[in-house]
């Protein structure tokens, strides 16, 4: 793959942290990081970083405040249970340096929940860290932590995907909650021309063409009578305003590799 990358100082940042020593060991395959970076992605907000960590409070921690440093949101996932490996809600205390404090609103809403039988572990969440607001009520809320510095806005999201999908729908029907960016322009090329012998071609685009992120992907994808096909896949990303630069980039491609060097995708999609 070959990328070609320029950052915009106005476009929204973001960086996803992943939690839970289930992830690491491969008990359970990671969905919320996918579907964090393609709502990202519509919305025109850059993730610049996606991290995986397991329960020990230190490396939540230091991943959360080296995003917290270079983007201007981080969305955790995972880990604001009431069981013992369960540390988000702590480790983000200890890292800002804001207290776990009980918010009444949240304890409110688990005794609602939990009614006669709601045990001290369960009241452990409403432990929060200083500050923490809840979003994306009624139901289960999104914790956020605004920091003063750096600047940036920390969403705590809980790690069973369906919730953590249904917290974000909910967030972006708020009104100035979560930043909407220009958006992308994405044009596509597909060609025969193995990635060895693209390889120059696209390196003189990326130089000729600093607001395009272009990438080469490569297929393979079998024929009805048993033969393999090898094709790649060319994206010219580009930012809304300049939509017209990623279709000149995939454009001057195309003229560079002829007509014959360019071919439908096998299935007939354009993803």
């Amino acid at each position: 793959m070959t990328t070609g990358r320029t950052p915009r100082a106005d476009a929204p940042t973001a960086g996803v942290l992943l939690i839970g020593d289930e992830l690491l060991t491969g008990k359970i395959r990671d969905e919320n990081g996918h579907f964090l970076a393609k709502v990202l992605r519509r919305r025109g907000v850059r993730l610049v970083e996606v991290a995986i960590v397991g329960d020990r409070e230190e490396e939540i921690g230091e991943a959360l405040m080296r995003m917290a440093r270079r983007t201007s949101l981080v969305f955790t996932s995972g880990g604001v249970g009431p069981t013992h490996d369960d540390r988000t809600l702590s480790a983000i205390a200890a890292a800002t340096g804001r207290p776990l404090q009980r918010d009444p609103q949240m304890e409110r809403l688990l005794r609602e929940h939990f009614g006669a039988s709601i045990t001290s572990a369960a009241l452990g969440m409403a432990d929060l860290p200083e500050g923490t607001s809840l979003r994306a009520l009624p139901g289960w809320p999104v914790l956020r932590l605004d920091l003063g510095v750096p600047c940036c806005r920390i969403y705590i999201l809980p790690g069973v995907p369906p919730l953590l999908r249904a917290k974000i729908e909910h967030l972006e029907t708020l009104d100035d909650e979560l930043p909407q960016g220009d958006g992308w322009h994405l044009a596509l090329l597909h060609t025969n021309v193995e990635e060895s012998k693209l390889a120059p071609k696209l390196d003189a685009l990326v130089a000729a063409f600093p607001m395009v992120e272009i990438g080469s992907y490569p297929r393979w994808a079998r024929e009805e009578d048993g033969r393999v096909r090898y094709h790649v896949r060319v994206t010219f990303e580009a930012p809304a305003l300049h939509a017209p630069s990623a279709d000149a980039a995939r454009d001057q491609l195309a003229s560079m590799l002829g007509p014959d060097a360019i071919v439908e995708p096998p299935d007939g999609t354009t993803l």
